[in-house]
């Protein structure tokens, strides 16, 4: 199912224009068309699409609960620009947890290929709060994504929990990048 949320990414950029700000940071986004845009898998029980305070006013609720596999249920978000090995790669995006899980709730975070075998460039594990955040994470791509060939999947079903998500950016540096002017961001 492809929930949308209509984000301006020039809007979308709040606290990591501010943090970046001596570069033209738009040029680096690589999702700039689908940085409102959520696939929830499976399909049910549908993921509610609601007004929410964050950037662009819009955010997506998904009911999940403890499962097998953490990617039983999930939120995926596709990428279209390429990712070559050696380029810092950095992830933005807002959550908060609506009903946390019993202990609290921790998302798994990925920036992977669209389909098998899945591997990953940025894989985080973040503790998410009930208060809406920004989260933030960056790594050396160690491998090579072509165009249109990768997403941000955030796992869900590691818990029964209720999680809202709002929108989520994905930046390429290119190579060489000083990764000093992202300390802002977990690394």
């Amino acid at each position: 199912m492809k929930v949308s949320a209509w984000v301006l990414a020039g809007v979308a950029l709040c606290g990591v224009a501010v943090a970046v700000a001596d570069e033209d940071i738009i040029s680096k986004m690589i999702n700039k068309d689908t940085n409102g845009s959520w696939y929830i898998l499976p399909e049910k029980p549908k993921a509610k699409h609601m007004k929410a305070d964050v950037l662009g006013g819009y955010a997506f609720r998904v009911r999940a609960t403890k499962s097998a596999n953490p990617w039983d249920v999930q939120a995926s978000s596709p990428i279209a620009g390429a990712i070559n090995e050696g380029d810092v790669v950095m992830i933005n995006y807002y959550a908060r947890a609506e009903e946390p899980a019993e202990g609290g709730s921790s998302l798994t975070v990925r920036i992977q290929m669209a389909g098998p075998p899945y591997n990953s460039v940025l894989e985080t594990t973040t503790k998410v709060t009930e208060e809406w955040k920004s989260y933030c994470a960056f790594r050396v791509a160690n491998a090579s994504f072509a165009e249109k060939k990768s997403s941000v999947s955030i796992h869900l079903a590691t818990a029964k929990q209720v999680i809202d998500l709002g929108p989520v950016m994905v930046f390429n540096f290119g190579k060489g990048y000083d990764t000093k002017k992202l300390a802002f961001c977990d690394g």
